[in-house]
């Protein structure tokens, strides 16, 4: 009988071990779709909230121009971002975080409605192409990533409609069923620095690198062959910072590296 209730005591210790390991680490993997319908606009962005157990899930999406919930009818809530009073190509920029905490996800798909006709691409936080430039016509349908190692284990991604009209329709989609798959929480520095922006882009060479408060420790230009152009000692600015290569720089694209002490970011420049 001691035999009997010691396995069975070991037997419920491997249970309860079991059950506090999975819910400690099963929301990693979990696949979560966004459908847009129980979004909220709180008038600078637009957020919506999936919760799994003891796990908040949020998406956040902002825009420099207008951001509007629109039914379709029935509760059918789609994201529609407009060009209104935005400069034109302006990126709809998507992150999430869990619990308050950015974490890491993979992209699986998104689908959109367009009540216009236009091109639009997708990147991940670094700019590389998740999904090149693609004309959509009016109507509805799934993007899927065309890079799945660019969706993967990413800490945000940015739709970019690219105008070659001058026009304002190609910003006209609207978006939703934003499918992703949760990662692992991210350290909050790495995902500041991503956040980081070069503008003008593209410039003659005269830009300023967009701070949110970071200690930045340097910037590494390099051209797409991979040779460095320069690197430029940031001392450990936190403010936004402006740097004049308009007298190294020819026209075309450029990698610029910017550090901090912990995290590094990559973004591309166009120089005409």
């Amino acid at each position: 009988m001691k035999n009997n209730y010691t396995l069975k005591k070991t037997l419920k210790l491997l249970v309860v071990s079991f059950c506090f390991f999975f819910s400690s680490f099963s929301s990693i993997g979990q696949t979560l779709n966004f459908t847009s319908d129980t979004a909220i606009d709180n008038g600078s962005s637009i957020t919506e909230t999936i919760t799994m157990g003891p796990d908040d899930f949020v998406l956040t999406i902002s825009h420099p121009g207008n951001e509007d919930l629109f039914d379709l009818g029935a509760g059918d809530f789609v994201i529609f971002i407009s060009s209104l009073g935005v400069t034109i190509n302006e990126s709809y920029n998507i992150s999430l975080t869990k619990n308050g905490d950015p974490f890491s996800f993979t992209l699986n798909s998104l689908d959109y409605d367009t009540v216009e006709a236009g091109d639009i691409s997708i990147e991940n936080q670094d700019d590389a192409i998740i999904t090149p430039n693609t004309n959509y016509g009016i109507g509805i349908g799934t993007i899927s990533p065309t890079n799945m190692a660019n969706a993967t284990d990413i800490s945000s991604f940015k739709i970019t409609p690219n105008d070659t009209d001058s026009s304002f329709e190609l910003n006209d989609f609207a978006f939703h069923n934003f499918n992703i798959t949760v990662g692992s929480i991210l350290n909050t520095t790495a995902f500041e620095i991503n956040k980081l922006k070069l503008y003008p882009n593209p410039s003659n060479g005269n830009v300023t690198i967009k701070n949110s408060g970071l200690a930045l420790q340097n910037a590494t230009i390099t051209d797409i062959n991979g040779r460095t152009i320069g690197i430029y000692d940031l001392k450990g600015v936190r403010e936004d910072k402006h740097l004049d290569l308009s007298s190294v720089l020819s026209s075309g694209i450029y990698l610029i590296k910017i550090s901090s002490s912990t995290s590094t970011t990559v973004k591309k420049l166009l120089v005409q």
